[in-house]
């Protein structure tokens, strides 16, 4: 199978034969008196349809007799700044280095960031007055720091996700956003003595308003030797209804 590159793979009686067009393509060469610095990517080469992925265990296919021990290694694409692209074959012990971004970008991806649970007051369920401050905050230990560290071989990173910010769709065509995870709401105490980070008064009664909270994190990396930097904010979202009625004030003749 070909996909047009010169680059594919075929079955063969007990294995499966990856190979690649030997004509590597190069960009034009640069002006007389300039040498740009090349740089090279490698990235671990796998079958298509579901078959098994090229990796430590696999017979160099180039070996020359069948009497000679087979070496180890793996098949990787590589890609340079100039234009250059191939699929060489690399033995285990000369297989390039991790490079320790992909390696953030794996760990950053196993930590586990679930839709935030978020409380109101007055509680989900309950009706809302017009008016009057409808809260919402996170349940506790929702706003924390997470973290994953990965090792391949000398190379580790840690990724780290941070809660940045809550945005709130009112549901009313507003928009609230928190720097924080909104104070908690204590029915043990007056409402007079406290006080919402985060909270919004609705001005029109609504048998149902439609909020969604996101919660949006910030990703970093550090790893040996130094290294690190940003990774992609992620952002994960919940959707709930609320109702809002007004007040009904009773008048007596007296």
């Amino acid at each position: 199978m070909d996909d047009g590159d010169g680059a594919g793979v075929s079955a063969q009686p007990f294995s499966y034969l990856v190979w690649a067009n030997d004509k590597a393509s190069r960009a034009a060469a640069a002006p007389a008196g300039r040498k740009p610095k090349v740089t090279c990517s490698y990235r671990r080469w796998w079958y298509v349809n579901g078959l098994k992925k090229v990796g430590e265990g696999v017979v160099d296919p180039h070996r020359t007799s069948s009497t000679e021990e087979p070496k180890k290694g793996a098949w990787y694409e590589v890609k340079c700044s100039d234009g250059y692209r191939d699929i060489v074959w690399i033995d285990n012990r000369d297989a390039p280095a991790v490079a320790p971004e992909q390696l953030a970008r794996r760990a950053y991806s196993r930590i586990p960031i679930t839709p935030p649970k978020v409380l109101t007051a007055p509680p989900r369920g309950r009706e809302g007055l017009v008016g009057l401050p409808h809260w919402f905050y996170l349940a506790k230990e929702q706003w924390a720091a997470k973290s994953e560290r990965l090792q391949a071989g000398t190379v580790w990173v840690e990724a780290t996700a941070t809660p940045q910010r809550m945005t709130i769709d009112t549901g009313d065509g507003r928009t609230l956003t928190c720097n924080g995870p909104g104070t908690a709401y204590d029915p043990a105490r007056p409402a007079t003595a406290q006080h919402s980070t985060c909270s919004h008064r609705y001005q029109q009664p609504a048998h149902t308003r439609r909020v969604t909270v996101s919660v949006t994190w910030r990703g970093t990396w550090r790893g040996s030797g130094g290294a690190g930097g940003a990774l992609p904010p992620i952002t994960r979202s919940v959707s709930f209804p609320v109702r809002i009625v007004e007040a009904q004030a009773l008048v007596t003749k007296g």
